[in-house]
């Protein structure tokens, strides 16, 4: 089995090199083993689809570490974690969801700036921003490379506001988040249809993903954008038997309106460790 070192070299290692890889779902230690087996380089927990085995419609936090135990401690391979607003408003208190995710096995996880609460579903933009550098800082202060993920849900709860979501990422980049996520599901058109974010708007990026609404084309789109992970989420436990590892390229990427449902992914704004963005499903 190799150490939590090697596997967080080995997370790295995916996203710094050419193309792109694909980071499957796993519910439960059975569903990493079969993963494994099928030849996927690493998995990432989603707590969707931990919320769906356990018949809830919400998970603690809690519940998601040791989910991220079971899950971690199935596979010789590197583990995301799907940490959600990390259980906490506060900043310190939520980044100290991240060393319990480390504790946990596995070598990235993310932060999220929805609340919960459907009242008022997104963190005020200071408070974003802080969260995440808390997080930043809670990940550096770890004996191996954790990669943080940022994510802006702007998009995810009806929020359509791209130059807000733009400034989230760019503003949770400067805060030192390795990876930038903005998750979009949609189910109709809207102005941000076709719009190209080019790498004067993200910082040291190359733009924005385009969701999956005809997945074949989508597919060979990937093989042209500068994209470097994509995941299921909640969606995994209906495709498993479908779902194979491959391999995608690099070139423009863009932002269209998705129609499909499920946890986030119809489209989004990444950014992997060290230079360029990518899309994350």
């Amino acid at each position: 089995m190799r150490t939590q070192m090697e596997k967080a070299e080995a997370f790295r290692a995916l996203h710094a090199r050419p193309g792109a890889f694909i980071i499957p779902n796993p519910w439960d230690a059975g569903t990493a083993k079969l993963l494994a087996a099928m030849g996927f380089e690493a998995l990432a927990t989603t707590s969707l689809g931990l919320a769906n085995t356990l018949g809830s419609a919400t998970v603690s936090l809690d519940a998601i570490i040791e989910n991220c135990r079971a899950i971690a401690g199935a596979t010789d391979l590197p583990v995301n974690a799907d940490l959600e607003n990390c259980g906490a408003d506060d900043p310190k208190t939520a980044a100290k969801a991240i060393a319990r995710a480390a504790e946990a096995g596995v070598v990235g996880g993310s932060i999220e700036d929805s609340t919960g609460d459907p009242h008022h579903p997104i963190y005020d933009f200071a408070l974003a921003v802080e969260r995440v550098h808390a997080a930043v800082e809670a990940a550096r202060a770890l004996p191996f490379p954790f990669t943080l993920t940022a994510r802006a849900e702007n998009l995810l709860y009806g929020r359509n506001d791209l130059d807000d979501t733009i400034k989230r990422l760019q503003a949770f980049e400067a805060a030192g988040a390795d990876v930038l996520y903005s998750p979009r599901r949609a189910r109709h058109r809207d102005d941000t249809d076709g719009r190209v974010v080019d790498r004067k708007t993200l910082q040291s990026g190359d733009g924005i993903c385009r969701p999956d609404t005809d997945r074949a084309a989508d597919f060979r789109g990937r093989r042209q954008a500068h994209q470097r992970r994509r995941r299921d989420g909640a969606r995994g436990p209906r495709r498993l038997p479908q779902m194979r590892p491959r391999d995608e390229g690099s070139g423009r990427i863009y932002l269209c309106a998705g129609d499909g449902a499920g946890e986030a992914g119809q489209g989004s704004i990444c950014r992997r460790h060290g230079t360029g963005y990518f899309n994350v499903i």
